[in-house]
């Protein structure tokens, strides 16, 4: 299900006030690497529309049984980027038995009984693959925080405060993915659920500081992507809606997946 977002302008980021309370939640000695949310600036996102929930596995099943990792079409964005071998990288995207799919799959299926939880274990390329094969794309980065924490400049989607009840998280007895239609209570401000836990998710942009940041600590590479949010095995630190981390766009792992997007108007898109 597609969410209208109407758009509107608001502060992308963690503010200074922000990252002073989170210090001192911790007593001050939080490892979290907090550079990569600041400084907080003004955005304007136009309207757009997002998907409700994660891609989930089912839906993921559907574009693999039609062939998708086959036809190239789906693939411009890998095999036209000129540092890598389209051919060969595509061919590395295999599941747990050597079959075509995400990481977490087995047998070119996902685990059983998982049917509509998050697809996991999936590349940025293969999150770009499923959205053309959609006639959707991945949210922007903007778009992204903006349908999960609104104007009001909340940390989380529900509010200021972490809860353990609103979202997956280490502190469970046995951390997973969960169904996407479930923990309605973390919704976002617009209604769009798990943007705190179950996966951290993939959006189109190449990572890049954000605007005044100055020279960051580490190093980043040319292609690399940006991903939102964490997954199930976060904490209070990761799960916050202004969390952002560069990865590159062939990486895998599980707790990794995506949602999609489009703009306001569509025509001749996929039922999704």
């Amino acid at each position: 299900m597609l969410i209208d977002i109407p758009g509107g302008r608001f502060r992308m980021g963690l503010e200074v006030e922000q990252e002073e309370r989170l210090r001192r939640r911790s007593g001050g000695l939080s490892p979290f690497p907090f550079h990569t949310e600041k400084p907080a600036h003004e955005v304007t996102v136009r309207p757009f529309r997002i998907w409700r929930t994660p891609v989930t596995n089912a839906k993921y099943a559907a574009f693999v049984e039609a062939g998708g990792y086959q036809h190239d079409a789906y693939w411009t964005a890998l095999l036209e980027e000129q540092e890598l071998d389209g051919a060969s990288v595509r061919r590395s995207f295999v599941d747990g038995t050597g079959r075509p799919g995400p990481l977490t799959w087995r047998d070119g299926r996902p685990p059983e009984g998982k049917e509509q939880h998050p697809v996991s274990g999936v590349s940025w390329f293969e999150a770009q693959a499923f959205c053309a094969y959609m006639k959707l794309r991945l949210p922007t980065e903007d778009e992204w925080e903006f349908a999960a924490r609104g104007t009001d400049g909340r940390l989380y989607p529900w509010g200021n405060d972490f809860d353990s009840s609103r979202c997956t998280h280490e502190g469970l007895p046995a951390p997973d993915t969960v169904p996407v239609e479930s923990m309605p209570e973390g919704k976002s401000p617009f209604g769009v659920l798990h943007m705190s836990g179950n996966v951290a998710e993939w959006v189109e942009d190449r990572y890049q500081p954000h605007p005044g940041s100055g020279p960051h600590p580490g190093r980043t590479g040319a292609l690399d992507r940006v991903v939102r949010g964490d997954f199930y095995r976060g904490n209070a630190d990761s799960l916050r809606a202004t969390v952002r981390t560069p990865h590159s766009p062939e990486e895998r792992f599980a707790g990794l997946g995506f949602r999609c997007a489009s703009d306001f108007t569509l025509t001749g898109m996929r039922n999704y």
